[in-house]
């Protein structure tokens, strides 16, 4: 427990640091910092490339490093986000962060039409975390659901930041009874799927012409409820420090009644909307990720 104290302390220590110092000069720390890890971080470095190799066969090994080394430095910048979490306003966000123009808020509008909650399909792309908290600002907060930290202080501090704006953070174990009431009350999901996942919580559907296991719980909910599933993703605006938020249009899902085969098909589906935003903007993407690591012939990519 006193580890877990000191590990809190010294990130603590950190993000305020981080917003205590002009925004420009957070960012040139974090890039730096960023750099050096991925100097010397060999082992995530190494996953990093191979699946970069397995995403882009066709680009070269310079490509790949130096998409790599962006997606480090892009964590960078989404530390300096969250130090900014804890002040965010509803000015800063409308200033900083925007809707896609065609592909945007009325993606979301019209999926939130009928009585119940929509379930909202993201993954870790760009500064993932923001993309809650920007959305809730402009008057749409949404539950989400998470894996807790196992530091029991940095949980407890994360979890107030993420429910600041009125989102509600919805530990995964255990959470489906909790979700179902959520979507009959109206209330918006949110869910990442980008990661792999254990057999029994997934299933194999292609991602990068590789079979990836996946979430499924997206499809499993979304044909039990009728919630509508709208893919949702936030990534760089050409100004650095501000962001675009991208919703497509609520997915047109397989029902067959035959329950396994539509959630592979859907999942699989689902899988096409973060492929198409990892291949707009590859280095926007958690790259030192096992993503293959589960693989339904036992073969070992890492």
């Amino acid at each position: 427990m006193l580890a877990d104290f000191a590990v809190f302390s010294a990130v603590w220590t950190f993000f305020v640091t981080l917003f205590l110092l002009p925004r420009g000069l957070a960012y040139a720390l974090c890039g730096a910092i960023a750099t050096l890890i991925y100097l010397v971080d060999w082992k995530h470095r190494r996953i990093g490339l191979t699946n970069l190799g397995i995403a882009f066969p066709k680009e070269d090994d310079s490509w790949r490093r130096r998409t790599l080394l962006r997606s480090y430095r892009q964590l960078g910048d989404l530390a300096v986000e969250m130090s900014r979490l804890g002040r965010l306003t509803s000015a800063e966000v409308r200033k900083r962060v925007r809707y896609e123009e065609g592909r945007g808020l009325e993606n979301f509008l019209t999926a939130k039409q009928g009585s119940k909650g929509v379930l909202f399909l993201t993954a870790h792309i760009s500064v993932w975390e923001l993309l809650p908290a920007a959305h809730a600002l402009h008057g749409h907060p949404l539950s989400f659901i998470t894996r807790p930290l196992d530091n029991p202080f940095l949980e407890r501090w994360v979890v107030r930041l993420r429910s600041r704006f009125g989102n509600q953070v919805v530990p995964k174990q255990g959470s489906l009874r909790r979700i179902l009431r959520l979507l009959q009350e109206g209330r918006d999901v949110g869910l990442l799927i980008d990661q792999n996942t254990q057999v029994q919580d997934g299933v194999y559907v292609p991602l990068f012409g590789r079979p990836a296991s996946t979430n499924s719980a997206v499809a499993a909910l979304a044909l039990r409820t009728s919630a509508p599933v709208v893919p949702g993703f936030i990534y760089p605006d050409q100004r650095r420090g501000h962001y675009v938020i991208r919703f497509y249009p609520p997915v047109e899902l397989t029902r067959t009644g035959d329950e396994d085969s539509d959630i592979q098909v859907n999942t699989s589906r689902f899988n096409r909307y973060i492929e198409e935003v990892v291949r707009e903007y590859p280095h926007c993407w958690l790259w030192g990720h096992r993503r293959f690591h589960t693989h339904p012939d036992g073969t070992k990519v890492y």
